[in-house]
């Protein structure tokens, strides 16, 4: 399973700012945890796991760093840096029998990787269920994590040149072009209804980035929450 989202963490100076926002958005009910050293406020949705929000430590803009697993971190680390990668922090131990680092790709966004024993979870309601990669370089990008992972890449029809791509499971993510803004990586997650999804973003004081429109997974859209960190929902059957 190499390469599916099974992951996302938000870098956020005051969790409790956000926390209302999800609950109202995704379901979430959230809690304290710790891992890998930093102390992190664990994400829940129906008592699993799916996420975390943590303090970066430093003044920064809130961010989702979403991760994707791989079947061993220490030669992911390895290969990702004669890829034209760069790691930022890791790899480490996670103190639950697995490993992860963060790193920039090849098109310079963040990304983290994720060795663990724990199988992901099938998506639903308030779980990623996939991820979109917007690079300055896409053919950059491409490149990097067909290496990095095997991924093969087909046209989708999401837009011109979009590309949707994953490993022997099918597609787990998507790759299209940066424009004005800076690469990075978009966790998407699970709902019900996308349409209730935006109606509750609004109301909770977050912003409609890219309304409801419907794509080649199903009707989707864009998000940011009062901070500003930005993900996709999705809506599932």
């Amino acid at each position: 399973m190499d390469g599916a989202p099974c992951w996302a963490e938000l870098d956020v100076e005051d969790p409790e700012a956000v926390t209302a926002f999800y609950a109202a958005v995704l379901g979430w009910s959230v809690d304290a945890g710790v891992g890998a050293d930093h102390q992190h406020r664990i994400v829940r949705r129906d008592e699993h796991a799916v996420g975390a929000f943590g303090s970066p430590g430093v003044a920064a803009p809130p961010a989702w760093t979403l991760y994707l697993r791989v079947d061993d971190v220490d030669a992911a680390a390895e290969s990702l840096a004669e890829l034209g990668g760069e790691v930022l922090h890791g790899p480490e131990d996670d103190h639950d029998g697995g490993r992860f680092l963060v790193a920039t790709d090849a098109g310079a966004a963040v990304v983290g990787l994720w060795e663990s024993d724990h199988d992901v979870p099938a998506p639903g309601p308030g779980r990623l269920c996939w991820a979109e990669a917007a690079s300055a370089e896409p053919g950059t990008t491409r490149s990097f994590y067909t290496e990095l992972l095997g991924w093969r890449w087909a046209e989708d029809g999401a837009g011109p040149g979009h590309l949707a791509g994953g490993g022997g499971d099918g597609p787990v993510a998507g790759l299209g072009l940066a424009g004005d803004a800076l690469p990075h990586w978009l966790p998407v997650f699970a709902v019900r209804d996308a349409d209730a999804a935006v109606r509750a973003a609004a109301e909770a004081g977050g912003e409609v980035v890219v309304p409801v429109d419907a794509g080649p997974r199903g009707r989707q859209a864009t998000l940011a929450d009062p901070g500003g960190a930005r993900f996709g929902v999705l809506e599932i059957g």
